[in-house]
């Protein structure tokens, strides 16, 4: 007998609906589909998702009431299908195929050109009130009052966080361009935190960033992350004991 993950072919195919998706949507920043790309992402995916092993026909039948049951999550799966293709995107292998480019790379065929890069900001949101990962909550990104744009289209602003990523929201915004390089500029972040049933939560803070050329190999990202600190929300009509409006200097 053969032991069978039956999450693997789920996860497969949810991973070539994806790319077949972005693929018939065109993004302005190509992402690469070939089969090393792809098999990142599967493994990126079946690591944080719970495996479902059967080794008999016998047990596929007993566990397909379960696994038409893992369909109905297929959209947090997907989810995390998108969190895995930003990531292997971001990140190219040494042989990899040299047409694919960022949009930042494309931004710079013809010339280099400085740019503030952002680093990628991650954090998580929790209920104030059961320290439970908060599910369907809303997350805007501003910079300097405005939404900010992200990278490309693979990248969501505003977020919207789901159960199978426990709360989890992370952002990639497109670098900006700057006069020259070796210039400093802090850029005032705002993160907004909506969720129906509860008092929207306001987190400030300043990210000072020096201007440096994009070279040929840049995809986008600063060569670093910035982790936010937890954000708690409370039921609407309940006392606080939390800043609701928080400034880090």
């Amino acid at each position: 007998m053969k032991a069978t993950n039956l999450m693997e072919h789920f996860v497969k195919e949810q991973v070539d609906d994806m790319y077949a998706r972005i693929k018939k949507e065109n993004p302005s920043s190509p992402i690469c589909d070939c089969e090393n790309c792809r098999l990142d992402v599967l493994c990126y995916v079946l690591n944080r998702v719970p495996p479902k092993y059967t080794v008999s026909s016998r047990g596929v039948n007993h566990t397909q009431r379960e696994f038409e049951t893992l369909k109905q999550i297929s959209a947090d799966v997907g989810k995390i299908v998108m969190d895995g293709i930003r990531l292997i995107s971001s990140s190219k292998r040494p042989n990899h195929d040299s047409s694919y480019m960022t949009s930042l790379e494309m931004i710079n065929t013809k010339k280099q050109r400085p740019f503030f890069f952002f680093p990628i900001l991650s954090g998580y949101v929790y209920d104030g009130t059961t320290f439970e990962s908060l599910v369907d909550a809303k997350i805007s990104l501003f910079v300097d009052g405005k939404l900010a744009k992200m990278l490309d289209s693979t990248w969501q602003n505003p977020y919207k966080t789901f159960k199978a990523t426990e709360g989890s929201y992370n952002f990639c915004v497109l670098p900006e361009r700057a006069r020259k390089e070796n210039l400093t500029r802090d850029f005032n972040i705002l993160i907004k935190v909506e969720a129906s049933g509860y008092e929207n939560v306001n987190y400030s803070f300043t990210v000072p960033l020096s201007s440096k050329a994009a070279g040929k190999d840049s995809n986008g990202f600063s060569n670093y992350s910035l982790k936010i600190q937890d954000l708690f929300l409370f039921p609407k009509g309940m006392e606080n004991t939390m800043d609701r409006y928080i400034v880090e200097e």
